[in-house]
């Protein structure tokens, strides 16, 4: 294996627990997530020799590069975070975040990226520019060395050497003592990985973990390797130039020649790729000595993740189709809980709760949050929530959105935008009431009775609302069913739930019998029966957000009752019924309406002894 049978111009970087492998066009990096399956996220990217001319021109395209890598590298390792640290991911946009990203169309990723790539280059500044450069200039303003025995040339090159020497000693201390971090020390086993999977393919073998494994950690293109180059280029070239009095000036000029050197470096770093003699394997030394630091040896997980990078930008170099992918990023369960119920508790600070309030309130809020999370994961029942360990960031997105609606005091159902009603789903928003446990009775009896009845039964149900009623029995039962609503809206949102539970219904735009036509077996309906003055006293939630059209009953709650025990006769059959869910209270009232056509009153299974539902039969 002395004679390598290609170059590939495929090269790569460690990122946290994993690696990105970029070639002229494509980059992917793969990433263990916390849960052990690698995770890839690809992209395409004009190359940069196609985007400016100016990439053509020796030193310029050093720069160039230097930044564009600086930059994708930046992105890479925080977008790697976010897969591998599931507790940062995914923070809520701070107002001026968003604000930046509707009013400029900026991507926020991207400015985070940009500021990352600035801080970096000025702590590299502070740490490789000035620091060196005012050490140096207080150990000769203090004449801690006396030069005054030499020429000013010699004096200035004694003064850049030290700077140079203090630069170096620096870069040394630094990388020992990131290395002594665990993290850093993962990423060095990936750098291990990244060499090995590119040797591996430049060698021609196929890429597996025991191929792989066999290679050096080190390589000529690294970027350990480039930074040696980097620093000893500086200590040369800035050598050259005089030290002035002014201390400004030094500041200044090597601050002004870091382009510069990054450009000469890329070019000596392209050269002794290009070649193997001799002179290059003596210039390479230094860079290769300092890989011992920076490239350890991975294990074989550490190398299946850096072949899944090279194999991503093997296959969408070979076919253009291929199109990019994104990492899946996750949360755990127990930190997608936490979070929720953080957002959701923002009442035990607005009121102040006693003692049994606030844990009857602490467990009101878990029953919400599991409702949340069952909402946006697609489950029917509770125990199924317990056995998922983790959420995608795109469920973990629609959760959080439903906790801020709910937090602005909006019902659940409307911010989840779904119930379920009798077994059933139901669409629910402010265009109708959310369907309530009581009401649950009503369509029960109805889908009783027509269920008793031997032939097809017609039925009717006014003030239809969400449709629950009339599309529950028609979805349990062979009837023919008629629902109509005074309200437009409502009735649009009872067409959506009938096509959502493919079921046939006639709809009517009808304020109660106004527009119906024909006579019924069963009539059903839940009017309002709210008393006007009672409207202001209701919880926030309802009277806020619900539609008061569907609540007031008038002055004493009973309008709409009134109105019907007026019409109903004239479009029951004969032998014909009608169940009306009531008002807590109303059943006396109820009684006088309808007199001794009432057959039979429910009540509330939540509330023994409080009469809900009214079966009422067709006059003889």
């Amino acid at each position: 294996m002395k004679n390598k049978k290609k170059c590939s111009s495929i090269g790569g970087q460690a990122v946290l627990e994993g690696v990105m492998m970029r070639s002229e066009s494509v980059s992917a990096t793969a990433v263990r997530d916390p849960y052990g399956n690698i995770q890839i996220e690809s992209e395409r990217f004009v190359p940069l020799k196609e985007r400016s001319k100016a990439y053509k021109i020796p030193v310029i395209r050093g720069i160039i590069n230097f930044f564009s890598s600086m930059a994708l590298g930046m992105k890479t390792i925080t977008r790697s975070a976010e897969v591998f640290a599931d507790d940062i991911q995914h923070e809520e946009p701070s107002k001026a975040e968003k604000w930046l990203a509707k009013k400029f169309k900026v991507d926020i990723m991207q400015i985070t990226t940009g500021i990352g790539v600035v801080l970096g280059l000025l702590f590299a500044v502070a740490l490789f520019i000035f620091l060196p450069t005012f050490v140096t200039g207080k150990i000769y303003d203090k004449n801690v060395v006396d030069l005054s025995m030499y020429s000013p040339y010699l004096q200035s090159l004694i003064k850049n050497l030290t700077s140079g020497a203090i630069k170096l000693t620096i870069f040394v201390l630094y990388i020992l003592s990131v290395s002594l971090m665990k993290d850093i020390k993962r990423l060095f086993r990936y750098h291990g990985a990244e060499h090995k999977t590119i040797s591996a393919y430049e060698y021609g073998l196929e890429l597996t973990v025991e191929n792989v494994q066999k290679m050096k950690t080190s390589h000529d293109r690294c970027g350990s390797t480039f930074i040696v180059i980097v620093l000893f280029s500086s200590i040369i070239l800035l050598s050259l130039l005089p030290w002035f009095e002014q201390k400004i000036y030094n500041y200044l000029i090597r601050l002004a020649l870091v382009p510069v050197i990054m450009g000469i470096s890329y070019e000596f770093l392209k050269l002794f790729v290009k070649y193997d003699n001799f002179l290059t394997k003596i210039l390479k030394a230094p860079g290769l000595l300092l890989q011992k630091l920076t490239v350890k040896e991975p294990d074989d997980e550490m190398v299946e993740v850096a072949i899944a990078a090279f194999k991503k930008v093997l296959e969408m170099e070979a076919d253009p189709e291929i199109k990019p992918v994104s990492f899946s990023i996750y949360t755990s369960m127990v930190k997608a809980k936490k979070k929720l119920a953080e957002m959701l508790a923002y009442e035990g600070v607005k009121r102040n709760y006693t003692e049994a309030e606030k844990e009857e309130r602490k467990e009101e809020i878990a029953r919400e949050v599991e409702l949340i999370l069952m909402a946006v994961l697609g489950l029917t029942k509770h125990s199924e929530l317990s056995s998922i360990v983790r959420i995608s960031a795109v469920d973990m997105d629609k959760a959080k959105d439903i906790a801020t609606r709910r937090q602005s005091g909006e019902p659940l159902q409307y911010a989840i935008g779904e119930t379920n009603f009798y077994g059933i789903d139901f669409i629910v928003d402010k265009r109708a009431l959310i369907p309530r446990f009581e009401t649950e009775i009503l369509a029960e009896k109805a889908v009783k009775e027509i269920e008793s009845r031997s032939d097809s039964c017609e039925v009717l149900d006014i003030c239809t609302g969400s449709g629950v009623i009339a599309i529950s029995i028609k979805k349990l039962t062979n009837a023919n069913v008629v629902a109509s609503d005074v309200s437009a809206s409502a009735l649009s949102l009872a067409k959506e739930n009938a096509a959502k539970n493919e079921v046939e219904i006639d709809f009517i735009h009808s304020d109660l019998f106004e527009k119906i036509t024909g006579n019924f077996d069963v009539i059903t309906a839940n009017p309002p029966y709210i008393k006007e003055e009672d409207i202001s006293g209701l919880d926030e939630e309802v009277k806020n957000f619900e539609p008061i059209l569907a609540l007031n009953g008038g002055v004493d709650g009973l309008d709409y009752y009134r109105r019907i025990s007026k019409e109903y006769n004239n479009y029951l059959k004969p032998g014909g019924v009608m169940f009306l869910e009531i008002g807590i209270g109303q059943k006396e009232d109820i009684e006088k309406l309808f007199g001794e056509n009432v057959v039979e009153f429910y009540e509330d299974y939540n509330t023994p002894k409080i009469p809900r539902i009214v079966k009422i039969k067709a006059n003889n």
